[in-house]
């Protein structure tokens, strides 16, 4: 699934929750017309509809917010219902143009031949993704200035180890994306991983390298990401990894080795 696939049934999830969460609101509840009348200082609202008029008390009035909140609702209603049948439709429309895509729609007889060109496209499109435009982490750099040996700007020690190791191993990889993540609530929140892998399957995994857990608003910080992770499906020892100075900021290098290769396991899994 590629990263518009992914956008698109994120949408569709979010929306489903929201319309989950919502009373079903019809047509029915817009037919009325908001009337405003000014007098000496005052507004004061009327519903009408057709021929009729009924008062429903000053602006700031139970009645009048209750009206207001209800047609907002029922139009919010609508537009969920018409950017769902959109996204469905687009869905089952839309072609995937991965190599192992159009490969399956082939005759068996073009896959019975092995091309490793084709077999190496699969890791043009993975370091593309990597090297592609994304939203990335504006928060401001430490003063200490830290360069993997690509040149790439990281925050801490931790930080360069991990981006060497795996550059040293040929697994492409994004740093410091913001990403969006939706809980079972449709609440959404940006945040962003260290760094992002794809997988040659598709899988997404997240390294985290926490440089300052001393730091008790820093360890809140980083709980309450954990949890959006979690949202996301990423899960602790399988697709989401974390490694840590101690407490005066060592760093065990051989804790980041390992798990540099529960990911190089990952990344080139079938």
């Amino acid at each position: 699934m590629n990263i518009f696939e992914q956008e698109i049934k994120s949408e569709q999830n979010r929306i489903s929750k929201l319309l989950d969460l919502m009373d079903d609101y019809s047509d029915e509840d817009k037919q009325g017309v908001l009337v405003l009348r000014r007098k000496n200082g005052n507004i004061y609202c009327y519903e009408r509809s057709g021929d009729s008029k009924k008062y429903l008390g000053k602006n700031d009035s139970d009645a009048a917010k209750e009206y207001v909140k209800r047609r907002f609702l029922t139009e919010k209603h609508s537009r969920l219902i018409t950017d769902r049948e959109i996204l469905n439709k687009l869905m089952r429309q839309y072609q995937e143009y991965s190599f192992d895509a159009v490969m399956s729609g082939l005759p068996g007889s073009f896959r019975a031949i092995v091309n490793e060109d084709f077999n190496n496209t699969r890791y043009e499109e993975l370091k593309q993704w990597a090297n592609a435009d994304y939203k990335k982490n504006d928060a401001p750099f430490p003063d200490n200035e830290i360069y993997t040996k690509d040149g790439l700007r990281v925050r801490s020690r931790g930080e360069c180890l991990h981006a060497n190791i795996y550059s040293d191993i040929g697994i492409p990889f994004r740093y410091d994306c913001m990403i969006r993540i939706e809980d079972e609530y449709g609440n959404a929140k940006d945040v962003s991983p260290d760094f992002m892998i794809q997988c040659y399957n598709r899988q997404l995994v997240i390294i985290e390298h926490l440089g300052r857990l001393f730091d008790k608003q820093y360890a809140l910080r980083f709980g309450e990401k954990c949890y959006w992770y979690l949202q996301a499906g990423f899960v602790l020892g399988k697709n989401f990894f974390v490694t840590s100075d101690d407490i005066k900021g060592g760093i065990d290098t051989r804790e980041i080795w390992e798990v540099a290769k529960a990911v190089e396991r990952l990344f080139f899994a079938k």
